[in-house]
């Protein structure tokens, strides 16, 4: 039986590590102390499986910034292909391809993909540009989840200019005019936006259908977190580790332990990614 449902793992497989990621893999590990190494789908799949759990993999395209190969929603069909039974799926989306970002939104549903994914501060399109409002739109009429990575990021950590990357895109106020256009869109504020979680907080409590992605955290890490969990954004609050810079198993045992109902914790960790997610 399913016992927690991680709605946020970049699978480690050599598409995605050697394509968008390679130029930032320094960085990352750098900053978290993680050595990150290539492993088969097979692999991953079985890591879930054993600790009964489910797993959300994200697609990247960072191909307009970066101008690297996408991790591309047919590499993260051809992953959940292979282990339905423990993957879900996000297609990779540039809102900066424009009409070519439109066709992607397409992909993705097609594919059988929950949603999309998009890295606003690495693909130096804020959510706001009005470039990418026809995405925002296409996914909404096909009943998409659009997962946001907001606040500060790990990418470009350490390096001249952070590697192009533009924090202020990932402010998770830019989203909320998003979800204020397209109230029928479900969105995920991954990682509840550090450097503005009193915002991200915000736009949740005012946009019934904004979720929050507390990504790799544990209430302990994050004053305040506890109370926004034991009140109504309970009910709008996915578990999510950054599997593998997070220990999915460590951070649901946060969870377990923390000073958060019981009830409300089994609705974090699992309960309300099923809701969201089918």
């Amino acid at each position: 039986m399913t016992q927690f449902y991680d709605a946020h793992v970049h699978p480690p497989v050599a598409p995605l590590l050697d394509g968008p990621l390679e130029p930032y893999l320094g960085g990352l590990q750098t900053a978290t102390g993680k050595v990150v190494e290539a492993i088969e789908p097979a692999e991953l799949a079985n890591h879930y499986r054993s600790r009964n759990g489910r797993a959300l993999l994200l697609g990247w395209d960072l191909e307009t910034s970066g101008n690297r190969r996408p991790f591309s929603t047919a590499d993260v069909a051809a992953i959940v292909a292979g282990d339905p039974d423990v993957f879900d799926g996000l297609g990779a989306v540039d809102p900066a391809k424009g009409a070519l970002a439109v066709a992607q939104v397409h992909e993705a549903a097609r594919a059988g993909m929950k949603g999309i994914a998009v890295h606003p501060a690495a693909q130096g399109m804020g959510p706001a540009d009005r470039l990418a409002s026809p995405v925002w739109e296409a996914a909404a009429e096909y009943g998409l989840v659009c997962l946001f990575h907001t606040g500060t990021t790990r990418l470009g950590f350490g390096s001249p200019g952070g590697a192009g990357v533009r924090l202020a895109a990932g402010d998770p106020i830019h989203v909320d005019g998003v979800a204020a256009r397209f109230p029928e869109l479900r969105v995920i504020l991954a990682h509840t936006g550090p450097l503005w979680q009193s915002e991200a907080l915000a736009v949740a409590s005012h946009k019934q259908n904004v979720f929050l992605c507390p990504t790799a955290t544990t209430p302990t890490e994050w004053p305040g977190l506890v109370d926004a969990a034991c009140g109504p954004l309970g009910e709008r609050m996915v578990f999510g580790s950054s599997y593998p810079l997070g220990d999915p198993e460590a951070l649901v045992k946060g969870w377990r332990e923390s000073a958060v109902p019981d009830d409300v914790v089994e609705r974090i960790v699992l309960g309300n990614a099923t809701e969201l997610l089918g």
